[in-house]
């Protein structure tokens, strides 16, 4: 599979399952993601409690996302009813066992031996690879480079008087 190549083909409409603790992206970032790998698609993003978040998207979808953190609190339903509702569904292993066998994949963070410690950069790692799991290509920044404020104000030249 080349990097610009998705691994789901024909989606057109995608549904994002929100984690409860902690998001690494916003709603505009994550559907900046989405629409970039997959080109016209319509976005749409449910709590983990399966409300709607904003606009309600329609009852099947062709790719569902879900970064449901393990242990969160829902109804045992909650992940078959995405698996009925999507063509393809991505997400997190959460403890319960059926995630494994009914997700097309499925990223287990406990297994992952280069994910964080930290409880927050655990999270944006975990996030980034259920995100890489369903063909959205993340793009990743670089570090701090110098300030360079003071520096850029001295180079310029002076006002010249009126």
């Amino acid at each position: 599979m080349s990097h610009l190549q998705s691994p789901f083909t024909g989606v057109k409409s995608v549904l994002v399952v929100l984690s409860s603790r902690a998001m690494a992206f916003d709603q505009a970032g994550l559907r900046n993601f989405i629409t970039h790998s997959y080109p016209g698609s319509a976005v749409f993003f449910i709590s983990v409690s399966g409300d709607s978040v904003g606009v309600s998207g329609p009852s099947k979808v062709d790719l569902v996302i879900d970064f449901t953190e393990p242990h969160a609190r829902q109804s045992i339903w909650f992940a078959p009813s995405l698996r009925r509702r999507g063509r393809f569904v991505v997400g997190r292993t959460t403890g319960w066992f059926f995630r494994k066998s009914r997700y097309d994949r499925v990223y287990d963070q406990a297994s992952d031996s280069q994910a964080p410690r930290d409880y927050l950069e655990s999270e944006a790692w975990a996030q980034k690879r259920v995100l890489e799991l369903a063909g959205v290509q993340v793009v990743r920044h670089g570090g701090v480079t110098q300030d360079l404020g003071k520096d850029i104000a001295a180079t310029l030249t002076p006002f010249q008087n009126r």
